[in-house]
């Protein structure tokens, strides 16, 4: 399988929900850097547990566009959650045998981020947190 073809596939199982063929395509030591919580998840199985909980907690994961030059990709998605669409650009490293090696996620707007995080959070152990407006 070439390199490619793990991502195209990686994206087509999360677009259909399907965390245990998505997480194929990773890399035993997987590195995910996401807009939710400031440390990393690393390792397939601990990662693929993230992207579960992602799967289960939004309503629709979209790919629209890829962007490659060696093993490097940015893909860019749409995500949809209640009455907000993100906007998610994904920086992808490849590693030799074409599996994910790191993905670190960007995500915009905040407050849409904010929403998801509030219901992610939980699912993956940690409290919601609650933000304070500052005066």
């Amino acid at each position: 399988m070439t390199s490619e073809d793990h991502l195209t596939q990686f994206l087509e199982a999360m677009h259909e929900g399907d965390v245990v063929r998505a997480s194929e395509h990773l890399s035993e030591t997987v590195e995910l850097n996401s807009p939710i919580l400031p440390t990393p998840f690393t390792g397939r199985a601990s990662v693929s547990a993230v992207l579960g909980a992602l799967l289960s907690t939004i309503d629709a994961f979209e790919p629209k566009m890829m962007m490659r030059e060696g093993a490097d990709v940015i893909a860019v998605l749409a995500i949809r959650f209640e009455d907000h669409v993100i906007d998610a650009f994904d920086h992808v490293r490849l590693g030799e045998d074409g599996r994910i090696e790191t993905m670190t996620i960007a995500w915009r707007p905040l407050p849409a981020v904010v929403a998801v995080q509030q219901r992610l959070v939980p699912k993956l152990g940690g409290k919601a947190m609650r933000l304070v407006p500052v005066e």
